[in-house]
Order: C-alpha cells, then sequence, then structure tokens
C-alpha cells in the first residue's frame, strides 16, 4: 500500500511539472522565437524533408518533416491563451494537407493564410523545450547544442560504464549505438528526447539507482518518454537501461526467476508509466479543451495497431532488414574467438536474462504494426536494444561483473 502512494505522488508531481512546464512555455515571449524560427525556414526547406546525415543510407535518414512541424507548432502558438495552447498544441496546415512541412513552415513565417490543425492526443515536451531555445538560437546553432549535449552524456556513459563493466561490455554498448546508427539522433529535433532519456536513464542503472529504486527510476522515464515523444522510439528507454542492469548483475548466485520477475516488474513498471501520461493528457486535454480527446487518441491508436495490407511479421520484417546482420555477425564470431582463445565460460543465465530483453522491440513492432511498418527507417533502431543484447551475451566471458561490483 506504501508503494502505491508513493507511486502516486510521483506521479502527480510528475504531471503537475509537465503541465507547468508546457503553459511557461506558452507564455514565452514571442518575438525573438519568431525571428529565430523565420530564420531557420529556409535552411530546412532547403534540407528537405528527408536528408541522410554524414553517411548517405537510408539508415542515415533524417526526420525533417518532424522538425518543421515541431518549428511549426511552436511558431503558432498562442501566447495569450497559454493552458489551452499547452493542451491543444496548434499547428497551421493548407485544406488538411500537412505533408509538406519545410514547405508549410516558409509559408507561415511568410504570413500565408493557412488553417488550423489540433495535435492534442500527444503532450509535445519536446515542443515546449524547443520553444525555450529557439528564445536564444536558431535551428542550426539548436542541432550543435543537441549535437554537443547528447556527446557528453553519451561520453559520461560510456566512462561511468567502463569503470564498472570493462572493456568487452564498453565496446558490447557502444556498437550497438554505432551499428543502429545512432549519431543520426544527436542532430535531430525529433529524435534527440529519446537519445537523451536513455543514456540519463542508463547513467542512473550504472550508478545502481542513485538516488532513487529501480522501480521508480523506470516508473519516471517511462512517463518523460511520453511526454517527450512522439511514438519514435521510446522503447529505447527501457531497453537499453534494462540490458545495462543486467549485465551489471553479479555472476555468483544469481537467481535466474527472481531475475525474470525483476525484469517483468520493471518492464510493467515503465509501460504503466508511459500509459498513465497518455492517459492524463487526454483526460487533461478533454477537460480543458471541452473536445473529446479520447476518441481521436484511440482511433489513432487501433489505426497504428491494425495490419490489412500487410502482416504483422511484414512490419517485424521490414525493420529487420535494416540492420547489417553480416557485420553485426561478424563482430559476434570475434567475441566468441576471444572467448574461446581464453577458454572463457559461457553465462547462460545472464543470456537467458538477456535475450528476453532482446526480444522486446520485436514485440513492439508486432503490436504497432502500421506505424512500424510505415516508419520503419526510424523505427528500426529499436533494434539497438536487440543488438546490445547479443554482444553482451557473448562478451559476458570477457569481464565478469562480480569483481567489479564488489570492489
Amino acid at each position: 500500500m506504501k508503494n502505491i502512494v508513493r507511486y502516486c505522488k510521483a506521479f502527480a508531481l510528475l504531471v503537475g511539472l509537465c503541465f507547468a512546464f508546457g503553459v511557461l512555455s506558452c507564455l514565452l515571449p514571442d518575438k525573438s522565437i519568431k525571428r529565430h524560427i523565420a530564420e531557420s525556414a529556409p535552411v530546412i526547406s532547403d534540407e528537405g524533408l528527408y536528408p541522410k546525415a554524414i553517411i548517405n543510407k537510408e539508415q542515415c535518414q533524417m526526420d525533417n518533416f518532424t522538425d518543421a512541424l515541431i518549428m511549426n507548432q511552436i511558431y503558432s502558438i498562442d501566447r495569450k491563451q497559454p493552458v489551452k495552447s499547452a493542451m491543444r498544441m496548434v499547428r497551421m496546415s493548407e485544406k488538411g494537407n500537412d505533408w509538406d512541412q519545410t514547405g508549410l513552415l516558409l509559408r507561415i513565417v511568410n504570413g500565408e493564410p493557412l488553417e488550423e490543425q489540433h495535435y492534442a492526443r500527444y503532450w509535445h515536451g519536446s515542443t515546449f523545450l524547443y520553444r525555450l531555445l529557439f528564445l536564444m538560437m536558431d535551428y542550426t546553432t539548436m542541432k550543435l547544442i543537441l549535437f554537443i549535449v547528447s556527446s557528453i552524456l553519451l561520453l559520461a556513459l560510456v566512462l561511468t560504464y567502463y569503470q564498472k563493466a570493462g572493456w568487452a561490455k564498453t565496446l558490447a554498448l557502444s556498437l550497438g549505438f554505432l551499428l543502429t546508427y545512432g549519431f543520426v539522433t544527436q542532430f535531430s529535433l525529433q529524435f534527440f528526447p529519446i537519445l537523451a532519456l536513455t543514456a540519463v536513464a542508463s547513467l542512473f542503472v550504472v550508478n545502481r539507482f542513485k538516488p532513487i529504486d529501480a522501480g521508480m527510476l523506470f516508473f519516471i522515464v517511462g512517463s518523460l518518454a511520453c511526454y517527450f515523444d512522439l511514438l519514435t522510439t521510446p522503447l529505447l528507454t527501457l531497453g537499453i537501461p534494462l540490458a545495462v542492469m543486467v549485465s551489471l548483475k553479479c555472476d555468483d548466485g544469481l537467481q535466474l526467476k527472481d531475475n525474470l520477475i525483476e525484469i517483468s516488474k520493471i518492464t510493467l513498471l515503465w509501460g504503466l508509466g508511459f500509459a498513465l501520461a497518455f492517459f492524463m493528457k487526454w483526460a487533461l486535454a478533454t477537460f480543458i479543451l471541452g473536445q473529446n480527446i479520447f476518441a481521436d487518441a484511440f482511433e489513432v491508436g487501433l489505426y497504428r495497431m491494425e495490419a490489412d495490407e500487410f502482416t504483422r511479421w511484414d512490419a517485424v520484417g521490414k525493420n529487420f532488414e535494416m540492420l547489417n546482420w553480416g557485420i553485426v555477425g561478424i563482430i559476434a564470431a570475434a567475441f566468441v574467438i576471444i572467448n574461446l582463445l581464453k577458454h572463457n565460460s559461457f553465462n547462460y543465465k545472464k543470456a537467458i536474462l538477456l535475450l528476453f530483453v532482446a526480444l522486446a522491440p520485436y514485440a513492439w513492432y508486432f503490436l504497432l504494426s502500421n506505424h512500424s511498418y510505415q516508419h520503419w527507417w526510424f523505427t528500426y533502431r529499436l533494434q539497438a536494444i536487440s543488438v546490445v543484447c547479443l554482444f553482451l551475451t557473448i562478451a559476458e566471458g570477457q569481464n565478469t561483473s562480480a569483481k567489479s561490483m564488489k570492489k
């Protein structure tokens, strides 16, 4: 009973902070924000809707459509009605057609008359965050800042994880990020929040959840993933920290059943935080706006889960094919050879735990089949969880975490 009360208090505080942040962001003065977005509109328009980042491959495709949509929303906020603006989240479109968001953004900043579209089913926390940043900088500078911040977070994670896990597991974690082209997410307004949340959550795990326990950490992270994300790759904030947690467990006396129960509870708490945050947004928006946001959310939710013109396995396969499994196999084989040469033992208990985590992306694709099939070019990145788990399983023999955890 005490735990239920504690989680209710934490959730109430989270919702209050998220709501307040959105309203305060809408109250920010418009002049500098609109000027910086007006300066940014031609830049993102020249880049196009889906440019490639660094490497000219489909796996490196950016999502300027959503970046421009976020700027569209920021520019269209009515600061005279901050509460309704925070709940409604208006974006401008032309006769319901909003496919060319970079082109629409140019027309918006040029003052062309367009019609409003409401987008109330999400919290749009990233929109509120970027509105604050646009007060001080333009889109080009902001992407540089996002890259610097994400690089610092990733470097901090690698260094702290190395101290606890050693070189092999750190290499396994890093390669999982690189082989799913995670660096692309460092330059994107759309992708950055999940990358940052994943890194921060993993840092908490490496530092043994201080100052909160594992269940509360994942409950909070699930809620924040809902707040900041637009259903891109939120599962990363669960899977990567979970893989890190399993890899740091002491080998001696590892109880498989107890750990499977623990992982299941953590997954349930993350999912509960994610689902409750969505529900609360729909409830608040329905109450404040006097519109049935639940109906829109349920309609879109069912659409995202359907598989009418393809099978659910097609959605899984389309994402699976985005990875270069040949390179993944070569790296896995290298880990195996090193283990054999060093006569390292295989930890089957951790392998089972990591397999449990590794299957999460494919369950996500299967459930949200429509969304995963249509947006495969960024949802495929959820498989960073699977690749990291595979490499950690094989790298386990290189350096056990038990020694480092006992020090």
